[in-house]
């Protein structure tokens, strides 16, 4: 908190605020943002709120369970966060750990069963040097959605309706003196705008909210509704100031500014970076394990991959229908993130940033027509973006205009012919609302296999890409170089380098081992060599 020694005028609040942080690469500057603010024209209050999404999911997050984040959150000084759906995304008791772990305020509005407890609300009071004090009420809510979760969220607590429970706490927190209350929501931008306009006085001054990855400041009525977008690339400043006076009749209302600042045009807090540098390590090193690697002049991207055909959406769902035995594969392009182009090779690091979310793959039975038409509808918002824009394999043909499937496992599709299709099980029980897909669930329920049967899709392509490897290594004998009858993990990182033209990572090594070596002695025998030849098909 710093305080102010200009005379004469109201209370004064400042926001810092961000939201949806998978990444740490930008924490270091966003530090320095964060100390400017609180000496620059400072305000009789500062608080750095970040309105969920920053436990999970990531490259890092998936090795260290969101330790590193909120280390870093510590650092900068972030006061008050919210759960985000993908705070789920991490193993229950890890995720309360890192709660422990945190020194700011944690609001948790609307799961009264989540265990710890935690603060519902917290009231502040902002005082103006010399003048008068307002007091200001902050909630938090998550959404309760069932369908962003990939299984009863936050060890199966009680997630109550977002909206009505902030607005009954915003009552509360009216009875109990507060000039205006401020909640930080993790939802649909459409779920904030209908909270926007509730019949609730005084109205929020300011919503600040998370989900989307895209930046919002908008104004509805007498409320901003403010997002900052993605990584803490931008930070949202928003300055509340009182009257000197609170007024004689109706609400004591704050006049709101607001700006949008890009952390980039601040420097990078040395030893927040320093400390950053060291939590990635591990990343760097899992992000050099190759796992295929691409020919002269090829060019892998998954730009655009919300709204077209992408190659790397293509090679993803090839890969997951050929090791799941499947006859086709759908994915959301919501679900592939990194947006980035490949050449020379495609490593695990790649692969984890492209698929930072631990979506179940199952293998569905489905209708020609069932495909055919969630193809179509998937893509019918394009060239505008959709996160259930669906990306097929390369034996699936769409034709266009219309975004007509005309072929499936190379063959002209049958409506009526039963498919095996490799498919996010999410998609069938309502995640990106894909309505040909929750419809056939609806109707033929025994199409869907049991939650938990499947397996997570990373677990699933680092198995597909590991086979392909394998094919590409040789025969036992010219792995076996020392002929000593079983092949060990220096042999296997030499026929690895010999591949790919690289040096083999060790976490290359490990895992073809971890795949392969099925008495997880570090050595592999011609017995098993051969049933990994059997099992590729050779």
């Amino acid at each position: 908190m710093t305080v102010s020694k200009t005379p004469g005028r109201g209370p004064t609040l400042r926001l810092i605020c961000v939201n949806d942080v998978y990444s740490l690469d930008h924490l270091p500057r966003l530090c320095n943002l964060v100390r400017h603010y609180a000496k620059s024209e400072p305000a009789d209050l500062m608080l750095t709120t970040l309105a969920g999404d920053f436990v999970g999911p990531s490259m890092l997050s998936s090795l260290d369970k969101g330790r590193g984040m909120i280390d870093a959150l510590n650092t900068i000084g972030v006061t008050h966060v919210i759960f985000g759906n993908h705070e789920d995304d991490i193993d229950i008791g890890e995720l309360r750990d890192r709660i422990a772990e945190f020194r700011g305020c944690w609001l948790n509005t609307n799961m009264p069963t989540f265990v710890p407890e935690l603060p519902t609300h917290q009231i502040l009071e902002v005082t103006a040097p010399g003048g008068r004090t307002v007091r200001v009420g902050l909630l938090g809510v998550v959404m309760e959605d069932a369908t962003v979760y990939r299984r009863k969220p936050f060890g199966g607590a009680q997630i109550l309706p977002a909206n009505a429970t902030a607005l009954g706490m915003a009552r509360l927190l009216h009875e109990q003196g507060c000039t205006c209350v401020i909640p930080l929501t993790h939802q649909e931008m459409a779920d904030d705008r209908r909270l926007a306009v509730s019949q609730i006085s005084p109205p929020f001054p300011v919503i600040l909210g998370g989900h989307e990855h895209k930046v919002f400041l908008e104004e509805i009525e007498k409320t901003w509704i403010i997002k900052a977008g993605t990584d803490a690339q931008f930070a949202a400043v928003v300055d509340l100031e009182w009257p000197a006076d609170a007024p004689a009749s109706g609400p004591d209302a704050p006049t709101v500014n607001v700006r949008l600042e890009n952390v980039a045009n601040y420097p990078e807090d040395a030893a927040l970076r320093a400390r950053v540098n060291a939590r990635m390590a591990a990343v760097h090193e899992l992000e050099a394990a190759t796992l295929m690697p691409l020919p002269d002049g090829v060019t892998l991207s998954s730009v655009g991959t919300r709204s077209r055909q992408t190659t790397v959406g293509r090679l993803l769902a090839s890969r997951i229908r050929d090791v799941e035995c499947a006859e086709g594969c759908l994915l959301n392009g919501g679900g592939i993130r990194a947006s980035r182009e490949y050449k020379g090779h495609f490593t695990y690091g790649d692969l984890k940033a492209e698929l930072p979310f631990d979506n179940e793959i199952a293998v569905v039975a489905l209708p020609g027509r069932v495909v055919r038409d969630a193809v179509r509808a998937s893509r019918a918002q394009a060239p505008q973006e959709s996160g259930g824009f669906l990306q097929v394999d390369d034996r699936m043909r769409v034709e266009q205009p219309g975004d007509a499937l005309v072929e499936i496992a190379g063959e002209p599709i049958s409506d009526e012919r039963i498919y095996r299709i490799a498919i996010m099980r999410n998609l069938m029980t309502g995640m990106d609302h894909i309505e040909p897909l929750v419809q056939y669930a609806k109707a033929v329920p025994a199409c869907l296999p049991a939650e938990g049967s499947g397996r997570e899709i990373k677990v699933v392509l680092v198995d597909a890409f590991s086979r392909e490897l394998w094919r590409q290594l040789g025969s036992f004998e010219s792995l076996d170089t020392d002929q000593d009858g079983s092949i060990s993990g220096s042999e296997i990182a030499a026929a690895v380098s010999r591949v790919t033209a690289a040096p083999a990572s060790k976490i290359t090594v490990e895992i073809l081992m971890r795949t392969l070596d099925a008495d997880h002695d570090q050595m592999i025998s011609r017995e098993e060599a051969q049933a990994v030849r059997r099992k590729l098909g050779e």
